[in-house]
């Protein structure tokens, strides 16, 4: 029998969890992580943390009673579109650029001036690796001039279990596709490509765990190391979403949807990602989610729980403002840092929990937008969406997903999705496995006009506020 020791890092948490064939969890373990930020452009971690992390969390399994001694692989997944900046020695420069950041855009405007630059940048964004990497060699050379490999954060974690530095084809697709975009970039740019690692499959096994490890990683020498992809991913094998005409909608940190399907198709705005043999993701990630809830609870219940507080909010149907949920720019489906938030329709009579259920209804406005782009492109609407991440654990939010939606919502009933797919690739399980149990929500059919005429206003005001956005943006740099 295997036991998969599966981990989950996260912006805000590293889980793990020991697996055995069954999908039964014999142990598991959540450790707090924390991504710091100067409140506007930058967001950043340090790794050592989640190394920090992964040793305490190995050590409260054993408090568990857990015995390592007995894990037969280490598989695992992680956030992406981050970078960490190693020396030859395989040291931290500096910490790590997380997901969020979009402080290079202002280099990027700047470089766009140059005649000979423009053409290699043109389709360049702040939250780009690349656009990191030019924002690094402008603002901090010594770290430049010391730098000589960048990886996502999962993929540090596998250094440093194995030594071996390599990641994963679906990882590295934000640099590839730039890549395949402009043969070349990276030496017209005087950027070494030999900065970036080898890829692999995601099934791939990476290498072994190394024999002097720290306490009580020592009890895992000689594990072989798989070499698993981003969160993303992981959840949506663990969730039973890596099926044509199915789509997924993961809520964590931030939040992540598309669709899946068997060829390749495109949308204005969506990723297009080779996620497997005749397996296609279209969508891509936003900036927040639990973050967007978490804002609003902190300002409009500063003193109730959060459960209760969304009980009082979700648990009415009165119109409430509408909430265009770009706090900190945007990814997909625009990738615009310069986007800006707004509450619109506000009256005298609004309170908290109308605050409150604006973001939640925003948030999933959002998510709809990609759907539609998705299913426009595909031709064929989804089967249903497999909903997973913590947001998923409300009932209440789950409920107004499939009302957004107007889409029947599966959610697992194990929520760890993401260590379950970790555990599923080590054990060279795919697609053709078994749905999880779950709890399905149908859209509520009285609901359905409601949320049609929001969604069309949302559009219509995240189009028609761009350009001020753009203006109180300027005023903000």
């Amino acid at each position: 029998m295997s036991h998969v020791l599966a981990y989950d890092l996260g912006g805000s948490s590293l889980r793990l969890a020991i697996v055995d064939d069954a999908g039964d969890f014999l142990a598991s373990v959540r450790k707090p992580l924390k991504i710091s930020s100067d409140g506007r452009a930058s967001f950043e971690t340090d790794p050592a943390d989640w190394w920090a992390a992964i040793r305490a969390g190995c050590a409260d399994l054993i408090s568990q009673g857990a015995d390592l001694t007995k894990v037969t692989a280490i598989a695992g997944c992680g956030f992406t579109r981050s970078q960490v900046f190693l020396d030859a020695d395989n040291a931290v420069l500096r910490p790590a650029i997380t997901f969020q950041d979009s402080r290079a855009a202002a280099l990027l405007d700047e470089l766009r001036e140059d005649p000979a630059l423009q053409p290699l940048i043109a389709g360049l964004g702040p939250y780009d690796p690349l656009a990191r990497l030019l924002w690094v060699r402008a603002h901090e050379p010594e770290t430049w001039a010391r730098l000589r490999r960048v990886l996502e954060p999962k993929d540090y974690l596998t250094l440093m279990l194995t030594g071996e530095a390599a990641s994963d084809s679906i990882s590295q697709t934000p640099m590839t596709r730039i890549l395949a975009a402009n043969e070349g970039i990276l030496g017209q740019l005087d950027i070494d490509a030999d900065i970036l690692p080898l890829t692999l499959s995601p099934f791939a096994e990476v290498g072994r765990v190394l024999p002097d490890l720290p306490a009580p990683l020592t009890r895992l020498a000689g594990v072989p190391v798989y070499n698993g992809s981003i969160d993303t991913w992981a959840c949506v094998l663990g969730s039973g979403a890596l099926t044509p005409g199915v789509a997924y909608s993961i809520s964590g940190t931030s939040d992540v949807s598309g669709v899946i399907a068997s060829t390749r198709h495109s949308a204005v705005g969506l990723l297009t990602v080779d996620w497997g043999p005749n397996i296609w993701q279209l969508g891509g990630p936003s900036q927040g989610a639990a973050t967007r809830l978490n804002w609003a609870l902190d300002r409009f219940f500063p003193r109730a729980a959060r459960h209760t507080a969304l009980a009082s909010a979700l648990g009415t149907r009165r119109p409430v403002p509408l909430f265009l949920p770009y706090l900190d720019g945007e990814r997909t489906p625009f990738w615009d840092a310069e986007l800006r938030g707004a509450f619109l329709g506000l009256g005298s009579a609004h309170d908290g929990p109308d605050f409150l259920r604006a973001v939640a209804e925003g948030m999933n406005y959002l998510s709809r937008d990609i759907l539609d782009r998705a299913e426009t492109a595909i031709g064929t609407p989804v089967s249903h969406v497999c909903f997973s991440g913590g947001l998923a654990t409300t009932p209440a939010l789950c409920q107004l997903k499939a009302d957004v939606l107007n889409r029947p919502v599966l959610v697992p009933k194990n929520h760890e999705t993401g260590l379950m797919g970790a555990a599923r690739l080590a054990q060279g399980r795919t697609c053709g496995c078994q749905p999880p149990a779950s709890r399905r929500y149908d859209p509520d059919p009285l609901r359905r006009a409601y949320h049609d005429e929001r969604f069309a206003l949302f559009r219509q005001a995240s189009e028609a506020l761009r350009p001020l956005s753009h203006a109180l943006a300027r005023q903000d740099g």
